[in-house]
């Protein structure tokens, strides 16, 4: 993959294709455990972060790298506060994942 290409953004549907890569994965915290953080992806599927960080809002980005389909190893993340609409955003990655990618990914 070129090293100026963007990082993409996923939901839970494509992190099986992604293993291996550098994603941006958006979701709702549900559990923390250790160094395990549980999150709801747009779609309402379980995915688990292997953190390196607290996180400290219910809703969060998380960049890292793609373990296995349910599993994503944190580099970092930014916390997006108590209000995000998961719906909205679940309707974005079909854009962009979907067939309008050459807009989102040149």
């Amino acid at each position: 993959m070129n090293a100026d290409a963007p990082t993409p953004r996923v939901g839970f549907a494509q992190l099986k294709n992604m293993i291996g890569r550098r994603v941006l994965f958006v979701g709702r915290v549900e559990s923390m455990d250790g160094g395990v953080v549980r999150m709801a992806a747009p779609d309402g599927s379980k995915v688990s972060i292997q953190a390196n960080s607290t996180f400290e809002t219910p809703f969060a980005e998380v960049q890292g790298t793609v373990v296995d389909p349910q599993t994503i190893r944190e580099e970092s993340h930014v916390n997006f506060g108590d209000n995000f609409d998961m719906n909205t955003y679940n309707e974005l990655l079909k854009l962009v994942n979907g067939p309008h990618s050459a807009l989102f990914y040149q």
